[in-house]
């Protein structure tokens, strides 16, 4: 390798280094927010993320999930479906941020509840 080749190489590393942290790294949790659960497309609860609740959604087709929010995240704790995606996602946290259980038709998203403000170009 010549030395314009690992000079080459440590730029690319330290713009992926640094593209990776303002995605991943930057805190992007709600303070704000609630978790919202739906159950066959209409909402089935919604729980601000600041108060720690356990949500059992089950209907009478013997589908049942288990929704924990708790320390400002949402997540699956148990789901009776066969693939078992939705427990193995990781705890949805940030804006927009879902977890969906297909086979149960229940899905749970964070939203945020604090008022965006309006610029003068928005207006």
């Amino acid at each position: 390798m010549k030395k314009k080749d690992i000079v080459v190489i440590f730029i690319f590393f330290a713009v992926a280094a640094i593209l990776w942290v303002l995605v991943n790294g930057t805190p992007g949790s709600v303070t704000e927010g609630e978790a919202v659960i739906y159950k066959n497309g209409e909402i089935y609860d919604v729980i601000p993320l600041t108060e720690e609740k356990t949500v059992i959604v089950e209907d009478g087709d013997g589908n049942r999930n288990v929704v924990r929010v708790k320390d400002g995240k949402a997540e699956m704790l148990e789901a009776n479906c066969r693939d078992q995606v939705c427990v193995n996602t990781r705890p949805a946290q940030k804006n927009g941020e879902s977890i969906i259980c297909l086979p149960n038709r229940v899905a749970v998203e964070i939203r945020s509840t604090s008022k965006n403000e309006i610029d003068g170009v928005s207006e």
